[in-house]
């Protein structure tokens, strides 16, 4: 298998359900250079663990979809990994994982962190319509995960904040494109 010679890029979309991580991640997947891209749902993975949430848990599912990156990294793939990371830590954690493992080397990836937000308005219509074929989430519960996703954003170092609302996906994409190229 031929290396590419630039770092491959890891691509971290957070924020609240319905603000549209996953319809983001399918445009960068159009747009990105590499052709061999994968794209990595922490929210899917979590659910492969049949307990009840706990924090145990939600760690696991975090050093799992690490896990899964280091292996499409030494493929060579670039990664998109989307997930409602409403807990420093532990995206400081998943981070930590990607990049170092006590069982092997791995080219260090270029890793970047986009806080995709919009008004509390914007994404009660979004969750209404959701597009990546999952139910809406009740108003109760998607309320509080986006105040809890908004009260953390900028907490992770290097993390930019887009600012999603009344904005055109292909802006939203070309932004993301213009910081990790």
């Amino acid at each position: 298998m031929a290396k590419n010679t630039k770092p491959n890029k890891v691509i971290i979309l957070k924020g609240s359900p319905g603000i549209g991580k996953s319809f983001t991640a399918r445009k960068l997947i159009l747009q990105l250079k590499n052709k061999k891209v994968a794209l990595i749902s922490v929210d899917e993975i979590l659910h492969i663990d049949q307990r009840n949430l706990t924090e145990d848990k939600l760690k696991l599912s975090k050093f799992h979809a690490a896990i899964l990156t280091r292996s499409f990294i030494q493929e060579d793939f670039d990664v998109i990994i989307e997930y409602t990371f409403d807990i420093p830590d532990h995206l400081n954690f998943m981070i930590d994982k990607i990049k170092h493992s006590h069982v092997e080397k791995l080219p260090n990836p270029s890793v970047h962190i986009f806080h995709l937000t919009a008004t509390l308005e914007e994404v009660v219509k979004r969750n209404k319509s959701r597009r990546d074929g999952s139910d809406p989430l009740p108003a109760n519960v998607l309320k509080k995960l986006y105040n809890s996703c908004e009260n953390t954003a900028g907490k992770v170092e290097g993390e930019i904040i887009i600012q999603t609302t009344k904005v055109p996906l292909k802006k939203i994409v070309d932004q993301i494109l213009e910081t990790i190229l």
